[in-house]
Order: C-alpha cells, then structure tokens, then sequence
C-alpha cells in the first residue's frame, strides 16, 4: 500500500496545470469536476486499501460519492496510472481489473469491463500509455490497447489494438497511422 504523501504526489502529477501546490488541487477538486473525479478516486484508493476499518468505511463512502454523485465508477480495485484525464467524467465505468497506463483521456460513457463470460476468470483491458478513448466506447475482456492509439466514438473494442493505430467501428476495424 502506498503511503498517504505518495498519494498526493500522485495528486499533484494528476493536476492538469503547471506548478501545482495542494492548495491549488484543493481548489481545482471543488470547481473541476473531471479532477474532482480523480482526486476522488485516489483518495478513496488509499483509504480503500488501508488496514484501517474507519479508513476502509470512508474509502467504500467516497466511492458511492464517485458513483451517486459524479455519475463516475471507477473500482479502486483499478490500475490507474499518472495524468490520467477525464474531460468529461459523466457515465465513465472502469473496472476491477483495469490497467491504465500514463497521460490517458477518456471521455464520457466510455466502459473498460470485464467480458463476463462464465466459467472462466474474469478479465479486464490494458490501456496503454498516451492513448485517447472518445465517447461512448466500449472496451471489453483481455483485450490490450497499444501505446500512442485513438479509439473513436462509439467504438465496440473486443479485439487487441497495436500500437500507433486507429480503431473505429463497430465492429471495430483498425488502421494503423503513418
């Protein structure tokens, strides 16, 4: 488990402006609601995984808040790496076993799930570094987003992505960039 200054260093990496303070971040998560979104998400992450049980309540509370509130559910059992963005955080659902790489945006509604599939261990997407989710995408089951992708509107996502491509469609067909 992290400690509770790594979190906020995560914190102040996630603030989308230069120079950030806590100050700063407090303030961005009361008028932003994308980074409201992830400030709450960390939070919640670290009092989540903590062997606290008051620290466990407050963690399972401000995920509701993520969720009833924001509109936004994000397991704290996720993967999330740094400068995640959320420009719009509304309908946004990433699941338990997610792996989110570095400088990623999602938009709305988009979902990164498990295919469900019964009989079998779950599993999850890998979103690579650098990559941008548009509204309304839908990435299912062990499927792996290479790094530098775009994945457009409304894209049903259940195959792997290479790296430096685009994936649009649905079903989804893939072209690689030059």
């Amino acid at each position: 488990m992290k400690s509770l200054f790594a979190t906020y260093r995560q914190i102040l990496r996630d603030y989308p402006r230069r120079n950030p303070t806590l100050f700063k971040c407090l303030v961005a998560k009361t008028l932003n609601p994308s980074f409201s979104a992830l400030y709450s998400y960390r939070i919640g992450s670290y009092y989540f995984h903590s062997n606290n049980r008051l620290f466990k309540f407050l963690g399972s509370r401000m995920r509701m808040k993520l969720i009833f509130k924001m509109n936004c559910d994000i397991s704290f059992l996720a993967k999330i790496g740094d400068r995640l963005r959320l420009p719009h955080p509304l309908g946004v659902v990433i699941g338990a076993g997610v792996e989110i790489g570095n400088n990623v945006i999602i938009f709305q509604n988009v979902t990164l799930g498990s295919d469900g599939k019964k009989g079998k261990e779950k599993s999850y997407p890998k979103v690579g570094d650098n990559v941008i989710i548009y509204a309304d995408s839908i990435i299912l089951g062990n499927v792996k987003i290479g790094d530098n992708s775009v994945v457009g509107a409304k894209t049903f996502v259940t195959i792997d992505v290479p790296p430096n491509s685009l994936v649009i469609g649905n079903p989804c067909k893939i072209i690689i960039k030059n």
